[in-house]
């Protein structure tokens, strides 16, 4: 599949659709609307979550973690595929 970078997912807050120690397949395309699931990246940190914008910044959903603009948060967007790795 086409993808412009992958992402290991760690933890189960996107279970069933995402497990823990699988990895994402991201394509970058920029933000659409609100609810639904991107890949944010920050601080060389990759958020895969529904997002929502809000004044000051972007909100996470699922544990609620919000990210400051002046954090220069980048919103990737669209997941094309995941896969657990053989081992």
């Amino acid at each position: 599949m086409a993808h412009d970078f992958a992402s290991w997912v760690s933890g189960d807050s996107m279970e069933p659709k995402y497990h823990n120690g699988s990895v994402a397949l991201i394509r970058e395309t920029g933000f659409d609307y609100d609810g639904a699931v991107y890949a944010v990246v920050c601080n060389s940190q990759t958020y895969i979550k529904r997002v929502y914008l809000e004044a000051e910044g972007l909100r996470l959903k699922y544990k609620d973690i919000f990210i400051s603009y002046d954090e220069d948060p980048r919103v990737v967007r669209i997941i094309i595929g995941n896969f657990i790795p053989l081992k």
